[in-house]
């Protein structure tokens, strides 16, 4: 899991932090991944400087060209929530806690299976083969990552 600083303008810093804005459109240079944290920072381009505010969301969800023709070419729409709680080592963490994460982490992983086997699937009529198996085996590992996760959580739970 990567974190990525963005700036990002009052006026949608403002709907970010309100709630109303749970996307961002953006230049893929960065290799965005599900699960990755966006660190957005207010930047006044009024006067060039950062306001010091700052948000913290999780990507739940990535929307590229390869996946839909709309997307123009080297941008991705960012699906985001807020972040889950990540077990750390150096902090207390309940064993609710830790179940929690890993419901949430089996959602996040089954939600990009679902999304990649449809992409795979929609190049099946096509002759896109390479495609189609490349989005299957994204596919296969995410749902076997979500399978993981939501035993883990059964464990956890059963304590």
């Amino acid at each position: 899991m990567n974190r990525h600083e963005l700036k990002t303008w009052p006026k949608y810093f403002a709907a970010v932090r309100s709630g109303q804005k749970r996307f961002e459109i953006r230049r893929n240079d960065r290799e965005f991944a599900v699960g990755d944290i966006l660190v957005l920072r207010e930047f006044d381009p009024a006067t060039d400087t950062y306001t010091g505010q700052a948000e913290e969301r999780q990507i739940t969800f990535l929307l590229s060209e390869e996946d839909y023709g709309g997307v123009i070419h080297g941008f991705v729409a960012i699906g985001f929530g807020d972040v889950a709680p990540h077990p750390d080592a150096a902090a207390e963490v309940t064993a609710e806690q830790l179940a929690d994460w890993h419901e949430t982490a089996a959602s996040n992983a089954a939600l990009r299976g679902q999304e990649a086997r449809k992409v795979s699937e929609s190049y099946a009529a096509s002759n896109m083969g390479v495609a189609r198996d490349r989005h299957a085996a994204v596919a296969d590992a995410a749902e076997a990552e979500a399978g993981f996760h939501a035993a883990a959580a059964r464990i956890v739970r059963k304590g």
